[in-house]
């Protein structure tokens, strides 16, 4: 009798407590204590897009991403991902920038130049790491280097000029010296004849510099051929210069100089002093004053732009061999005057202003 009562208590207990934790199903719904029960959510990877890659250099690239959604679960690192073969992984060269959800701007830095990257935003979470699209790019070559799969350039008449890559400008390394178009069609010589809308190219042979440093001088119609004033970037005038390269515009040699000016190595810490990077190491006359062209010549032409002393003419009258390098854009002031930027051997910066378009000056091309 005694074991039976025992038996029974314990199924009373069993009972009871199986009715305490079993939850009620009502309605399609589970409730404990009075309290609904929901399911643990599901936690899947974040959702990740891979921004537009920008700002590419010969060794830097911006890139990023946004995180769109977290899968359930916080973000706790997120980033780009990069490599020279494609589908990098946070295995690959990466870099972390902050955590949760949205947008992420990263600026990448020791790449090697002219050479192909594929990039890819990630995000992690607990349920592991997810990738954006991938995007490719590639640097541009250093500063001083002929552009890439461009290394010369030939006129109408058969004259080769080299390249240099400048940023992500593409510039002939010499100044023009051709006598025709690239149509064929010739430029007239000035000889002692002055205007301000026929065209004339002029020589100065007497100027002790090789003509295939100095090229010729031009008026701005001879520069322009025809082609009406622009200062947009880049102009669309081809002007004097070969097939698939033009004219550049003030905005374009602004580009240049603002891009020359931002890098320390080329100006010493001060964006105003960047004509000696842009001046060949020989020609100008010499200067005491601190960072002019004409000081310590040996420390020009950083970028390779080689600005070549070349002087202006009027006329048959020639003028500033030696002291300054002038050059031509394809932006008019007014009905008598046009955009020329020039250096001096005194001077430590280059100056934009407006000349008269019957004045001869030298002429570099930009590519298209």
């Amino acid at each position: 009798m005694k074991t039976r009562t025992i038996l029974l208590a314990i199924v009373i207990c069993c009972v009871v407590i199986s009715c305490e934790q079993d939850p009620d199903f009502v309605a399609g719904h589970y409730y404990y204590e009075n309290q609904e029960l929901t399911p643990s959510p599901t936690i899947t990877t974040a959702t990740v897009t891979t921004a537009t890659v920008s700002n590419i250099t010969a060794t830097t690239a911006t890139c990023g991403g946004s995180v769109i959604t977290d899968g359930g679960a916080p973000v706790i690192a997120r980033g780009v991902c990069w490599s020279t073969s494609q589908n990098p992984t946070t295995s690959s060269p990466h870099i972390t920038n902050g955590t949760g959800t949205g947008n992420f701007t990263i600026t990448i830095t020791g790449l090697t130049a002219n050479k192909t990257y594929y990039v890819r935003a990630y995000a992690t979470n607990k349920a592991g790491t997810a990738y954006g699209e991938q995007k490719s790019f590639t640097t541009l070559s250093k500063d001083g280097q002929p552009c890439p799969g461009i290394l010369t350039v030939t006129d109408y008449e058969g004259n080769v000029y080299n390249t240099v890559q400048i940023g992500n400008q593409c510039w002939m390394r010499e100044n023009m010296r051709t006598k025709h178009y690239a149509d064929g069609s010739a430029i007239p010589s000035g000889g002692s004849s002055v205007s301000n809308s026929v065209p004339h190219y002029y020589d100065y042979s007497g100027s002790g510099i090789f003509l295939s440093q100095r090229g010729y001088l031009y008026n701005w119609p001879a520069a322009m051929h025809g082609a009406a004033s622009s200062n947009t970037n880049p102009s669309h005038v081809q002007g004097i210069c070969p097939d698939g390269w033009h004219l550049p515009s003030d905005a374009e040699w602004t580009q240049l100089t603002n891009y020359v000016g931002s890098h320390s190595e080329y100006c010493g810490g001060n964006s105003n002093n960047i004509a000696k990077a842009l001046a060949s190491e020989t020609g100008w006359n010499t200067s005491t004053a601190n960072y002019a062209v004409g000081n310590n010549q040996g420390l020009n032409n950083a970028t390779g732009f080689s600005a070549v002393p070349a002087g202006y003419c009027i006329g048959s009258s020639f003028s500033s061999v030696g002291y300054y390098a002038y050059f031509w854009s394809s932006t008019q002031n007014d009905s008598s005057g046009a955009w020329r930027r020039y250096l001096y051997c005194n001077g430590a910066t280059v100056i934009g202003n407006s000349s008269g378009k019957r004045n001869g000056f030298s002429v570099r091309c930009l590519r298209d």
